[in-house]
């Protein structure tokens, strides 16, 4: 009898296992019918041997880039990427000098063509306002009718509209002529018809409305955003939402409907509050809406409050309503939006002391800017690579050596090539010590370097003077005078 009922047990437990087992696979078939595989390839000897990446913005108010997928160029110049989508979107592949746009859709293989590889120049690395060239992709194995194609067609077709019309389409060309030259671009188009498509030329139509004759603000919300789906995956919606939310709060704070816009954030600190002073607007019904309102106003609110001429508000405010909108936003995605405007704002409040960083010296000693203590300091950060390095050295050397006794020369050198520099350092007797960094792109990243070179003074006891001291030549010697006589 014991031995009976511990087989019909171990019988039982099999049965269960299996259940389990079963259970299991069932649910890894169903992911897998649910997973969404889009391919992205090209070929281009040029490349050869590189890494590239495949980037995407967190979201249309921030726009982050992170980065979504990765492959390497084979020897013969293939690359092939996979990425898990699983909606319509917009996607950015640096290519050195260039960067192209694809806009994919899920479980679909796209064959690209791209340029031939142009690398940056020196003079492009020294640019602080350097952009690539964006364009996008062209796609070698679907015809027109694909969305991507479609829409690179039409933002053709606009920028040949807004040539064309750039001298009179804000004032002076008439409604019927626009309505006209829409109607037409409708009819071009009619043969694109993925939902993608169609609400992107929908909302890039509004756009050439709202930038000639359709001005009325409240007329826009109410009639194309009010009563529409929130739709953050398109590009023209999320384009044209922000040409008409630009820094709304500032703007709505001075209306009738919105004075108690400044209080909200001010003295309550509170969403709902602001919420409300929102919907006071008739134009505002949609809740959805009126919240991806608020975020990308918080978010323009801050970056914007330097600004002449604008209501300005508590940056804490601000911050203390971004902290409750990543608990009570409408949705999950407007949740994730405030909370990525909250570490973007603070990544850009971390302040890091150059006293305290690492940097390294000629021999590879670990060194700080607190070492030199003692002495007044002067400055320089400065690229290897600029054609003016050498000069400014040997101006410092003209300049600066005659305050040895009192004054520091420190120079941080970014992208160098030290034997190269030891020998100018020993043939050309410069003066000052010279300092390297570990990562020179973190280090003008964390200091917001934006144009080099910079020059900077310090006093005896390690506090900054200058942080945008003038350049080391016979100008800045009275400068030093009096500063080191005070």
């Amino acid at each position: 009898m014991v031995a009976m009922q511990a087989v019909l047990f171990q019988m039982e437990l099999i049965y269960m296992n299996n259940r389990w087992i079963f259970f299991c696979f069932f649910l890894f078939i169903l992911s897998a019918s649910h997973s969404q595989n889009t391919i992205i390839s090209f070929l281009n000897k040029s490349y050869s041997n590189d890494t590239l990446y495949v980037l995407k913005e967190k979201d249309f108010i921030t726009k982050i880039k992170d980065t979504l997928a990765w492959a390497k160029v084979n020897n013969n110049g293939e690359w092939n990427v996979r990425l898990n989508i699983d909606q319509t979107q917009m996607l950015y592949i640096p290519l050195y000098k260039n960067e192209i746009v694809v806009c994919v859709e899920p479980n679909k293989s796209y064959k690209i063509k791209v340029p031939l590889k142009q690398t940056m120049t020196i003079e492009d690395s020294l640019n602080a306002y350097f952009e690539p060239f964006t364009f996008y992709a062209t796609i070698l194995n679907m015809d027109s009718t694909c969305t991507h194609e479609s829409i690179s067609r039409l933002e053709y077709s606009l920028d040949t509209l807004f040539q064309k019309y750039f001298k009179v389409i804000h004032f002076k060309i008439k409604r019927r002529t626009v309505d006209s030259l829409l109607n037409k671009l409708s009819l071009q188009y009619a043969y694109a018809t993925s939902n993608y498509f169609k609400q992107y030329l929908f909302y890039k139509t509004i756009l050439m409305k709202y930038l000639s004759y359709e001005r009325d603000q409240n007329y826009i919300i109410k009639y194309y955003f009010n009563d529409k789906p929130v739709l953050l995956n398109n590009v023209a919606y999320t384009e044209l939402f922000n040409q008409l939310f630009n820094d709304y709060l500032s703007y709505y704070a001075t209306t009738h409907w919105g004075e108690n816009v400044s209080d909200a954030i001010l003295k309550l600190r509170s969403p709902v509050a602001l919420r409300k002073a929102i919907r006071r607007n008739p134009a505002f019904t949609n809740d959805t809406l009126v919240d991806l309102v608020i975020l990308k106003g918080l978010h323009d609110a801050y970056y914007s409050n330097d600004l002449p001429n604008k209501v300005r508000f508590s940056n804490l405010g601000i911050k203390t309503i971004l902290d409750s909108m990543v608990l009570i936003s409408k949705t999950k995605p407007l949740k994730q939006i405030a909370e990525n405007i909250r570490l973007k704002i603070q990544n850009d409040e971390i302040v890091y002391a150059f006293e305290e960083f690492p940097f390294a010296d000629l021999d590879g000693n670990e060194m700080y800017l607190r070492n030199f203590k003692g002495k007044y300091l002067y400055v320089m950060i400065a690229d290897f690579r600029s054609y003016d390095f050498f000069t400014i050295l040997k101006q410092e050397k003209a300049s600066l050596s005659r305050f040895s006794d009192k004054l520091k020369v420190v120079n941080i050198i970014l992208y160098p090539q030290k034997e190269k520099l030891k020998q100018m350092i020993k043939t050309n007797d410069l003066i000052g010590e010279y300092l390297f960094c570990k990562n020179d792109k973190m280090f003008k990243k964390y200091f917001k370097l934006k144009a080099l070179p910079q020059f900077m003074i310090w006093d005896a006891n390690g506090k900054i003077i200058n942080n945008n001291a003038p350049l080391p030549d016979e100008r800045i010697i009275p400068y030093l005078m009096q500063i080191m006589k005070d």
